[in-house]
């Protein structure tokens, strides 16, 4: 049983949390934590929030490195810049069906968090919301999102996918950085990776409109690793023959950018349903992916070699 004489009180406001317990209950009755009212509480391992609350003021749990999970009622409205910044033990957070956005780093830096439920109220992901989040492995954005912030996901080293909801129409700045190859999913089975470079976000914009539409508009500028994953994708999900044209203007310096990247998938579709890479230039592919010590697409590109070679060989022998 917590000691009321340990919380400082104001109309309302929780000002600060003097006390040691590990376990605290906030009196029912408070309407708001104040900034920094458990500001670096090391001992704090669990909280509970009463219904009257409606907002957490910032750095409100700064630092706080024993506190392990935390549920935010519905009548929490709002959640301040750094709330959470810290929390190195928090691994799940379940957040309000009532907070409309999520602020500058409010959960940057909780490096065990491992899963967080946005609801469907949050409209805005803020800048560096969940950078050095190094445990957290995909997130599913709800689609009443349209905006997330720069750096929103930096160095999310273990952040291997994530879906974007159509109405997101803008994406900060360095919105992966530090992440490697990360999946962006444009529907439950189509997606498409990307790479954690400054402009990451308005090309994740373009890209999901050539995929949805079907179109690849060879004049839009993004990267050309991203802009030949793009068109292989739509020769494979449409049959694209202004993609397949793409691709094969585009062919040495796209195959080289897929096997930089170790896109497996997409060479093999370029060797099912195109025929580009022939028997006049798949050894110099193959040396590529040796210098680049691609196993796998090495493997697969001599496999098809053979294929094509036994193919070249039957085809004389009953002229084909």
């Amino acid at each position: 049983m917590n000691n009321n004489s340990d919380f400082q009180i104001e109309d309302g406001v929780l000002i600060r949390y003097t006390g040691k317990d590990k376990d605290v209950v906030i009196p029912d009755g408070v309407t708001r934590i104040g900034a920094k009212a458990f500001f670096s509480c090391r001992s704090l391992t669990s909280i509970t929030i009463p219904d009257s609350m409606t907002s957490i003021g910032d750095s409100a749990f700064y630092e706080c490195k024993s506190l392990t999970s935390i549920t935010i009622p519905d009548s929490v409205t709002s959640i301040g810049r750094y709330a959470f910044y810290g929390c190195t033990s928090l691994t799940s957070i379940t957040i309000s069906n009532s907070v409309s956005s999520i602020g500058v780093c409010t959960f940057s830096d909780c490096k065990n968090l491992t899963s967080i439920t946005i609801p469907d109220s949050v409209t805005k992901i803020g800048n560096s919301a969940f950078s050095y989040c190094t445990s957290l492995t995909s997130i599913t954005i709800p689609d009443s999102v349209t905006k997330i912030g720069d750096r929103a996901f930096k160095d999310c080293t273990s952040l291997t996918s994530i879906t974007i909801p159509n109405r997101v129409t803008w994406i900060g700045k360095y919105v992966f950085y530090g992440c490697q190859n990360i999946k962006i999913a444009v529907s439950d089975e189509k997606y498409f990776v990307v790479g954690s470079y400054e402009g990451t976000g308005k090309d994740i914009i373009a890209a999901r409109k050539i995929l949805q539409t079907g179109k690849l508009d060879s004049e839009v500028k993004i990267p050309l690793d991203l802009k030949i994953q793009l068109a292989v994708k739509l020769v494979d999900w449409y049959d694209s023959a202004d993609a397949k044209a793409y691709v094969k203007k585009m062919l040495t310096k796209g195959v080289k950018s897929l096997i930089d990247s170790g896109n497996l998938e997409l060479i093999q579709v370029l060797l099912e349903k195109t025929d580009l890479i022939t028997k006049k230039n798949v050894d110099k592919y193959i040396q590529y992916a040796i210098d680049t010590k691609q196993q796998e697409i090495y493997l697969t590109l001599i496999h098809h070699k053979d294929e094509i070679g036994a193919y070249t060989e039957i085809s004389k022998k009953f002229r084909l």
